[in-house]
């Protein structure tokens, strides 16, 4: 085996700029000079896991508890694009800041996960990332997440905590698509 030529250590005088060059000016802001943030929430459907129950919104056990996730899809996609989100956020007096935002991403979706025992059980291969089921058997669910991931130019003050709050709405058949 050939040995290859050492590698000589970086150099102790950097030629990296500056934090404070790399914006432009030292005038940076990280509310005002933001292009965007990614919101992610995950809601817990069935009896969820101790452990992440605080990072969760659980809405409890029970078949009447099951998230419609097309419908909430549905009226996801009404909210995405520039519109004033003004009946969805706080806006305080003498906040001048615009209330038209642009919502780039809205989308929601189901993990589901299963007990591997059982799935064992029923006849699937168990790999650390997914189960594949190699007969028709099916297994028992133990768990699943609604994820609402929402990504948008600027957000007013509880206006993803308001657009979640009614897309689980919608998603429970208490408000229609529709509605929103």
């Amino acid at each position: 085996l050939a040995s290859s030529p050492p590698v000589a250590p970086p150099s102790s005088s950097s030629s990296s700029p500056s934090p404070s060059s790399l914006s432009g000016s030292n005038e940076f802001h990280a509310r005002e000079s933001c292009i965007g943030k990614r919101y992610v929430y995950t809601i817990q459907e069935g009896q969820g896991d101790p452990m992440t129950a605080r990072y969760r919104w659980n809405i409890g056990r029970g078949i009447t508890k099951r998230l419609n996730v097309d419908r909430m899809n549905d009226a996801a996609q009404r909210l995405q694009g520039e519109h004033d989100f003004t009946s969805f956020g706080v806006v305080e007096d003498g906040d001048d800041r615009p209330t038209r935002k642009r919502m780039r991403r809205l989308e929601v979706s189901r993990i589901v996960t299963v007990d591997p025992i059982e799935a064992a059980s029923a006849g699937c291969i168990i790999d650390t990332n997914h189960v594949t089921a190699t007969t028709t058997t099916t297994t028992t669910r133990r768990d699943t997440v609604v994820t609402i991931v929402a990504e948008c130019d600027r957000y007013l003050y509880n206006m993803m905590r308001m657009i979640c709050g009614t897309l689980v709405q919608v998603g429970l058949g208490r408000l229609s698509p529709d509605d929103v």
